[in-house]
């Protein structure tokens, strides 16, 4: 990770403690986990936007 410090990063989730390294192409990776912390993150915007389409 000496080649590249810039690609450790926190998960983009407030209530996660962890960081990881990014390995995509592009460098821009949020979450440490998609299956985890990524998807509660997509599930808590898809609840507010049919919450308030109620």
């Amino acid at each position: 990770m000496t080649e590249a410090p810039g690609r450790v990063k926190p998960c983009a989730h407030p209530d996660c403690v962890l960081h990881f390294y990014d390995t995509t192409k592009s460098g821009t990776r949020r979450w440490c986990s998609m299956a985890g912390c990524g998807n509660r993150a997509k599930a808590a915007r898809h609840y507010e936007r049919t919450k308030t389409r109620r």
